[in-house]
């Protein structure tokens, strides 16, 4: 049977350790926080600095996204990120990072050639730094991928719904699960992964009370991005949570800052400030001892 009872949130003794102590988060943290009904934070992080801000806030999942093609490189796709360019930001983050799960997508195209094509992927993501990789999709193919992962040890994170990387075949940007066949459709796809293996699973863009009969079905935990409050964990593109562009967030995000208005307004006011020469003053400068200058113009006056 499918259904359980839905889970409560509480306090996690498990969490409060290991923010305490600056302990690695592993798999078996992130399950230790399902078990205990606490709910998972996982945010983007795509440098050395937005790495260490996820660490400094507690974040429990640092997630080496595929957006940064996006957010950071200025792709108009996330499809045209190439894995040299996610293995360079992989091991930026990794720098930034001693305490949440590292987690990075696997980037279009380079994992779906063959079995052989994605362990090497998986590998290489693993020595820059990460301690388990993500992958879109739950077709056999995609099963099949998971399971040779997890025979050489390396976890898996699925992620099912809106999948980014399938936006062309998909129509775009859209709510998937909508019509009874979909919503079946992602629901069994969720437990064949569950069955695959995957330790768990982000769902993106799908209706709030589908997000809720798929968290409570499985035995992994949920990770919602437009998925509604019923899922076992959150995340957010910190591109988004932080404001760091102008213009409008997605429905399903919250901006918690205005980075950009904020960095605008400080890059303005230094720059009127070097015009208008108040900056620097006297004291952002440094001294030198008054008898080196003065020996230092008699040599200069004596050149002359």
């Amino acid at each position: 049977m499918f259904l359980r009872s839905v889970r409560g949130f509480s306090v996690s003794a498990t969490a409060r350790s290991s923010y305490e102590h600056n302990v690695r988060n592993t798999v078996s943290h992130i399950h230790s926080l399902y078990r205990e009904q606490t709910p998972i934070s996982m945010v983007t992080a795509y440098d050395y600095m937005t790495s260490r801000m996820n660490d400094a806030a507690g974040v429990d999942i640092t997630l080496v996204g595929d957006s940064l093609a996006n957010t950071t490189l200025g792709y108009r796709d996330t499809n045209e990120l190439s894995l040299e360019e996610m293995l360079f930001h992989v091991r930026s983050v990794r720098r930034g990072s001693a305490r949440a799960l590292l987690v990075a997508d696997m980037p279009f195209g380079s994992f779906e050639t063959s079995l052989e094509q994605a362990t090497e992927t998986s590998i290489k993501l693993v020595k820059a730094g990460v301690q388990a990789v993500k992958i879109e999709g739950g077709d056999d193919r995609i099963l099949a991928t998971i399971e040779k992962l997890l025979s050489v040890g390396i976890p898996v994170m699925g992620h099912l719904g809106l999948t980014p990387q399938r936006h062309n075949a998909m129509g775009g940007y859209r709510l998937q699960g909508a019509s009874v066949e979909s919503a079946e459709a992602i629901l069994q796809a969720a437990h064949n992964l569950q069955d695959a293996g995957v330790f768990s699973m982000v769902l993106e863009c799908i209706p709030t009370q589908l997000a809720k009969i798929i968290t409570q079905s499985l035995d992994v935990p949920t990770i919602g991005i437009g998925a509604g409050h019923f899922t076992s964990g959150q995340v957010l593109v910190n591109a988004d949570l932080l404001g760091m562009q102008s213009g409008p967030v997605p429905r399903f995000a919250h901006k918690y800052a205005n980075f950009f208005d904020i960095g605008v307004q400080g890059l303005k006011e230094y720059t009127e400030q070097v015009k208008n020469r108040s900056f620097p003053t006297p004291d952002h400068g440094y001294k030198i001892k008054k008898d080196v200058l003065e020996k230092l113009k008699e040599n200069i006056s004596m050149k002359l």
